[in-house]
């Protein structure tokens, strides 16, 4: 079993730097200073604060929707949290020579994305109480995990890993939020 790991992991490492060269390669342009707008404006889920707190100025269903949202971040972000203690601590991409790298992250561990993981939950708690304010959010969120990868903050393993923790916390808090279904499409 630990010689089907290890293989697996080098596999998913071999994969992560394919991946971060062919990004590094890509033309310098307008899309390097939006991707990095948008990784900044996600940080501390300052975005989706504010997208929530847009919704929460409407009563019904974009209220709850933004409710859950941020309980599913929450929910993610503590669990993200945990995950970064129990995990070998990874390095972060090295700073390749282009400019659509920024200057280096914290020395936090880079496995799993806590940006991709607050995105995914918000995005997926959203969308579980109003499908269509979830089809305007989880574009954003996309958005939000592929800069992490274009920046240079992440391996794309580690937005993965985030976006599935971040999606599972959301799945999660609707199981623990009684009466907590979906709404009709006609009343978004």
């Amino acid at each position: 079993m630990a010689g089907i790991l290890r293989e697996v992991r080098k596999t998913v490492e071999r994969l992560d730097r394919a991946l971060v060269e062919r990004v590094s390669r890509l033309p310098a342009g307008a899309a390097d200073d939006a991707f990095q707008r948008l990784s900044s404006a996600a940080k501390y889920s300052k975005l989706w604060f504010a997208i929530a707190g847009v919704m929460a100025l409407r009563t019904g269903r974009p209220r709850r929707a933004a409710a859950h949202g941020l309980v599913a971040l929450a929910l993610a972000s503590g669990t993200n949290a945990v995950f970064k203690a129990l995990l070998p601590s990874r390095p972060r991409p090295e700073q390749l020579s282009f400019l659509r790298f920024g200057p280096p992250e914290s020395g936090s561990s880079s496995l799993p994305s806590g940006h991709s993981a607050s995105a995914a939950a918000f995005a997926t708690g959203v969308a579980l109480v109003s499908p269509g304010l979830g089809a305007a959010v989880i574009p954003v969120a996309a958005g939000v995990a592929y800069s992490r990868v274009h920046t240079g903050a992440h391996w794309a393993s580690d937005v993965v890993l985030g976006s599935a923790l971040g999606i599972s916390a959301a799945l999660l808090t609707k199981k623990l939020w009684p009466g907590l279904q979906a709404c009709p499409r006609a009343a978004d």
